[in-house]
């Protein structure tokens, strides 16, 4: 401030700058301290720091400090602006503005601030006149700065709303070697919401018939027992345990068991679903519904295999958890045997009462002399069961040439690009909103829907 004798008001705006002085370098040293790991988080958290500051105690529109106090805050809101800006304009965020580069333009910024007020002390403070100057430049740059993003928030609200009103179609992911970016994704078609609903209910039902999970999981299981009889195999082969000793012969009892009991049933399981699920598709006591029991029942009929695995299930799960016997050989020259039994005098005791299942065929079961192998019942069902699910797929999926014909519609608007095809499931490919959802259409599928020869099913 000019030396000399100063007037009691002078004197008090000589104080109040100083004090917002010291306030401003300060918060211009405490940069550091505001919260924001993005560039943006980082400048409204700073510009509501200052802010905060500022509505506290705001000086008198007359007095010099009301510049300290509003032309930081325009300073900081010039940086919001263009990290805004950044983040709108740059599509890649490797190279958008980080919280370090606008924490050091603020800094930037405030100190260019505090250096000219530090020369009021020298050149004298602003006249009331400089001062509605200055105030009335801080007022017109913020209406511009607001302007500026108040116009890109336009931009993106028209862009959301065009992508409210186009939330189906083709997308398509693919790599572009010029680009570190692993997938680029881009909408290659747009779909109607019946198109849609088409495509995504073909899929669907192409997808559960060539995935056969129900049918499956018996395989996951039957891998699961042969796993571990090849790992008993291997055991005794290695001599990692001895026969005679119990502990070790218990552990891999109770394994077998439980490897036996989720395979059996897993059998219940398949059909059980596979009923449910005709019946959901056509509705209760509909001649599909009626065709995909006779199946079950056929089988259960013709393959003494299949319908006492099934019983053995109901053995092990409501009667005894030992209802088999085990057999583990350690030969002195030749490979190891391993064998689980049913147990063929239990399992007449379990079924004794069992009138309702006349299929059952004890008599069958009885005229045996030695326990059945269930490992020779399982390699006998595993083509019985291929065949069986063959014939439900025809009764559950009877449009597949349709379904067929729809995919190929489907492929067919990605027009030939070679990627990951995807279909779009909402709003997106906007700044604001960014990829939308969509669904990957998983290629076994769309590799059957192209190969198939349409008339073989």
């Amino acid at each position: 401030m000019k030396k000399g004798r100063l007037g009691m008001g002078e004197q008090e705006d000589t104080e109040r700058v100083r004090d917002w002085i010291a306030r401003l370098e300060a918060f211009a040293s405490a940069l550091d301290e505001i919260e924001g790991e993005g560039a943006i988080d980082f400048c409204d958290n700073v510009c509501d720091a200052w802010q905060g500051i500022v509505t506290s105690s705001t000086p008198s529109k007359t007095s010099p400090a009301v510049l300290i106090a509003l032309e930081p805050l325009i300073a900081l809101m010039k940086v919001m602006t263009t990290a805004t800006m950044d983040w709108a304009d740059t599509p890649d965020v490797r190279d958008r503005l980080t919280r370090n580069d606008v924490q050091r333009l603020a800094k930037d910024a405030l100190d260019d601030i505090l250096h000219g007020y530090q020369r009021w002390s020298s050149e004298g403070i602003p006249s009331p006149d400089q001062i509605q100057q200055r105030i009335s430049t801080v007022e017109a740059e913020m209406n511009e700065a607001q302007a500026i993003v108040a116009t890109r928030n336009a931009d993106f609200e028209e862009q959301d709303a065009a992508a409210e009103a186009d939330p189906y179609g083709a997308i398509l992911g693919y790599h572009d070697p010029n680009l570190d970016a692993k997938v680029i994704f881009t909408k290659v078609s747009s779909f109607t919401e019946q198109e849609n609903e088409r495509y995504q209910d073909a899929f669907g039902r192409l997808r559960r018939m060539i995935d056969s999970e129900l049918f499956r999981h018996i395989s996951d299981e039957h891998d699961v027992l042969c796993d571990l009889l090849m790992g008993i195999v291997r055991d005794l082969q290695d001599n990692t345990f001895s026969i005679t000793d119990e502990d070790a012969m218990d552990e891999r009892r109770r394994k077998l068991r439980s490897a036996l009991i989720s395979f059996t049933s897993a059998l219940q399981i398949h059909e059980d679903q596979t009923v449910r699920a005709a019946r959901n598709t056509f509705g209760r006591n509909t001649p599909e519904v009626k065709a995909v029991q006779a199946l079950f029942n056929d089988l259960k009929s013709t393959s003494f295999e299949y319908r006492w695995l099934a019983e053995l299930r109901d053995a092990l799960q409501h009667g005894d958890i030992n209802a088999f016997n085990y057999d583990f050989t350690a030969q002195m020259h030749g490979e190891p045997a391993v064998n689980v039994y049913m147990d063929r005098q239990y399992m007449l005791e379990f079924t004794r009462e069992a009138r309702k299942k006349p299929w059952l065929n004890r008599s069958q079961l009885e005229a045996m002399t030695s326990d059945p192998s269930v490992i020779d019942m399982i390699k006998a069902i595993q083509p019985q069961m291929g065949d069986l699910q063959d014939e439900l797929d025809k009764i559950i999926y009877p449009h597949v040439a349709d379904d067929v014909a729809t995919i190929r519609q489907l492929i067919g608007r990605f027009n030939g690009r070679r990627g990951m095809y995807c279909l779009q499931t909402g709003p997106g490919f906007t700044r604001r909103l960014g990829i939308p959802p969509f669904t990957r259409l998983a290629p076994r599928v769309l590799h059957f829907a192209d190969t198939y020869q349409i008339g073989s099913g």
